[in-house]
């Protein structure tokens, strides 16, 4: 990437993070080596150094597509420490069409998921035949907010209550039993997916998973 446009993408990544604050980061990627491919942060929310590779997804996708890797936004990340993210990527070209980056916006709304979990509490309304007016759980519920297993895991997190981070070793085991015995570790990739959203490590899910199924 020509320092004329990676100086364009700072000053742009400059302006989004003083809009939208902390919760905010911009990462610009040069895709000239994919083992170092981070060359700017604009804020702090991933905690990644400079020079580090390129996420699994985006790499997913320069492998699968090369030079017309698409755009992708507004879809949703998880940090190893659990934050939850709304992202946008915007491929960078050169002038001959050439894929050489990427420019990347983070947003933290972790703590956003969780208030509209609990205000849900206050705001829904009772169905005939709930228990002491609580919402009533059904299999239509149930498939709605779990059309997937990253939505299933997500929205058990969220329910719980806490953000991971805050989370001890008990509360990760109540969410895993849960999960469990609805079957989505029966999805492959699910068990990848929890780490990265707990914040541990997949050996440490496993054995988790362990426990429960003693």
């Amino acid at each position: 990437m020509d320092k004329n446009k990676l100086d364009f993408l700072k000053n742009v990544a400059k302006g989004i993070t003083s809009v939208f604050g902390e919760r905010c980061e911009v990462a610009i990627h040069d895709f000239k080596d994919l083992k170092r491919t981070l060359v700017h942060v604009e804020g702090d929310v991933t905690n990644r150094s400079l020079n580090s590779s390129v996420p699994d997804m985006l790499y997913r996708l320069i492998k699968e597509f090369g030079d017309d890797a698409p755009d992708k936004f507004g879809y949703k990340s998880t940090t190893e420490d659990g934050k939850i993210l709304k992202c946008s990527t915007h491929m960078v070209r050169d002038d001959e069409g050439k894929l050489i980056g990427c420019f990347c916006i983070n947003f933290n709304v972790t703590d956003f998921a969780f208030l509209a979990n609990a205000f849900s509490d206050f705001t829904f309304t009772p169905t005939k035949g709930s228990n002491g007016g609580g919402r009533k759980k059904t299999n239509g519920d149930q498939s709605t907010f779990a059309e997937s297993m990253e939505s299933a895991i997500d929205f058990a997190v969220a329910e719980f209550g806490k953000i991971p981070a805050m989370m001890d070793k008990a509360d990760k085991i109540a969410i895993l039993e849960k999960l469990d015995k609805d079957g989505v570790f029966m999805i492959k990739g699910s068990v990848d997916y929890m780490a990265r959203v707990l914040g541990a490590s997949r050996y440490t899910v496993y054995n988790y998973l362990k426990q429960i199924r003693a």
